[in-house]
């Protein structure tokens, strides 16, 4: 049954190179939407949130799954090890993309600036980091099952990198045994 399982769980690396790509289509679309004429700012803000999720998404399985899996087994591969990526920079943009406005004029910038932080970091994960662990014989197909685990774990509770979790207030007026909560 346990192969069957695995057989069906994409392993790690398919799994954070369909991340990658999910990302780079949103910052394509973004980058699309943002030069059509009269482009509202509402579609900005949706491809913007989809590409903050993806983001937090990305950085939280690979820094909590992927990085602890693979980092053991790299310690002598200090080119591999340099690529195990700080979010620092990353988690600022997002703070602050979230705090703007979508119609404010430097919101195009500062998702030019996102994918300026991210997609040399993406390409060079692929070419250096994945070869790294192939080359090191690392169970890919095993990783990936933990890392499709924890996704389940997490399905309802990714919030972006850095930011807490919204807080859950009872809706007031409605009785304690009632569940509606505003996030």
């Amino acid at each position: 049954m346990q192969h069957k399982a695995r057989l069906r769980t994409r392993d790690a690396l398919e799994q954070l190179r369909l991340d990658h790509e999910v990302i780079r289509k949103l910052l394509r679309e973004y980058d699309n939407v943002r030069l059509v004429e009269g482009c509202g700012p509402e579609q900005k803000a949706e491809i913007v949130d989809r590409l903050c999720e993806a983001l937090s998404l990305n950085a939280q399985i690979e820094e909590e799954v992927f990085y602890p899996g693979v980092r053991p087994v790299l310690d002598c591969d200090a080119r591999a090890q340099a690529v195990l990526w700080d979010r620092t920079a990353l988690r600022d943009l997002i703070a602050r993309i979230d705090e703007m406005d979508p119609a404010d004029p430097g919101y195009d910038a500062m998702v030019n600036d996102i994918g300026d932080c991210v997609l040399p970091r993406m390409d060079e994960v692929r070419a250096v980091l994945f070869v790294a662990v192939r080359g090191v014989g690392v169970d890919t197909a095993l990783l990936g099952e933990q890392m499709a685990r924890w996704r389940r774990a997490q399905q309802q509770d990714v919030t972006l990198v850095g930011l807490p979790p919204p807080r859950k207030v009872p809706v007031s007026g409605w009785p304690a045994d009632c569940h509606l909560t505003l996030a």
